[in-house]
């Protein structure tokens, strides 16, 4: 086909790393998806196995907004939408459980709506293109294919509910293109027919509203705290990080929730600023984790002050309670460790 007519074939802004919000450069989708100019740098990240290297390559390398054209990488700042939403599929617990793994770049694209699919950068994951009927209605249609890909068995990422969302560069020389692609209406009809086969072994959950309650509790501090709320909501997500509670991207959705809410609000200066901080709480926050072996904090913790019956409360109210005091957790004036030696917060409780 001519490809000029290719649902990819759309203009969107590129950012010359992941720190940069600002001086993008038009690109077009199609011959960037194509492009092997950083495949070195590719191939580093995925030779490396140390974390803080590989992260440092990461984000050193250039990135699209593949929903639209900006001005400013912000929501506030949209210029005008790709009329395309990326879908990333990471190897979180939920997917640990996916046996056919390696089959999901061929089984994914029997779904009619899907456009493009390739390897992440790290080579380990997954992300792709669907194109969307209303490009105003961004929010809705992603949730609907967050809810298709449920239904098949597999968790996305969250953070392309955002419009102003990133994608790194990557490349996969053997990726799926499908430039006749059907654009997906904003109705919970199912198309999907891939098929993905989970094993029955038990993976604990990651406890995936634990990510967006940070997020919130970050993004919404009063004026005057947020600095301060980005420090601490660091530290607590490095302690979930250290415990295998959160992924290691966690740090990185942090600091693209900072940016696409506070993008238009704050100076390069301060996004610097605010951007070391979340960093800063993270690093200090992995030293100390967070319950290491039996939370599964979805379900209610069991809780008692003394050896009268354990009362059972809601995770969030616990969650409520927690704060960092001389690079600790503590809860209600006690370190949260107290409670774990205790077994205030045991296997039983929470299975």
């Amino acid at each position: 086909m001519d490809l000029k007519h290719s649902v990819l074939n759309k203009n969107v802004s590129c950012f010359r790393n992941y720190n940069t919000p600002d001086t993008p450069k038009d690109v077009n989708l199609l011959q960037w998806l194509s492009a092997l100019k950083y495949k070195g740098e590719v191939d580093e990240i995925r030779l490396t196995s140390e974390k803080n290297e590989r992260k440092r390559l990461k984000a050193s390398l250039p990135c699209i907004t593949p929903s639209g054209l900006f001005s400013y990488r912000s929501e506030k700042k949209l210029i005008k939408h790709s009329g395309l939403i990326q879908f990333d599929i990471d190897m979180t617990a939920n997917n640990l459980a996916i046996e056919n793994w390696k089959e999901l770049k061929k089984e994914i694209p029997k779904i009619c709506n899907v456009a493009y699919m390739g390897q992440s950068v790290s080579g380990n994951g997954y992300w792709g293109l669907i194109p969307i009927l209303h490009t105003h209605k961004h929010k809705q249609h992603f949730e609907v294919i967050y809810d298709r890909f449920s239904a098949i068995g597999i968790e996305l990422d969250k953070l392309p509910k955002n419009i102003a969302s990133l994608r790194g560069y990557s490349y996969d020389q053997t990726a799926y293109f499908n430039h006749n692609a059907k654009p997906l209406e904003v109705v919970k009809e199912v198309y999907a027919v891939a098929k993905i086969t989970k094993s029955n072994t038990r993976i604990t959950n990651t406890k995936s509203h634990l990510l967006p309650w940070i997020i919130d509790k970050m993004n919404n501090a009063p004026e005057g705290q947020r600095h301060e709320a980005r420090l601490k909501m660091g530290k607590y997500a490095g302690g979930l990080i250290a415990s295998g509670q959160l992924e290691n991207t966690a740090e990185d959705e942090l600091i693209n929730a900072y940016v696409g809410s506070f993008g238009a609000l704050d100076d390069a200066s301060t996004q610097e600023k605010e951007i070391k901080a979340i960093r800063a709480g993270i690093a200090e926050g992995l030293k100390y984790p967070i319950d290491p072996e039996n939370s599964q904090i979805e379900k209610p913790y069991a809780v008692a002050t003394s050896p009268k019956p354990q009362v059972a409360i809601d995770t969030n109210e616990y969650i409520k309670t927690l704060g960092f005091e001389n690079g600790q957790l503590f809860s209600n004036g006690h370190p949260v460790t107290e409670d774990l030696q205790q077994g205030l917060l045991n296997k039983e409780s929470v299975e």
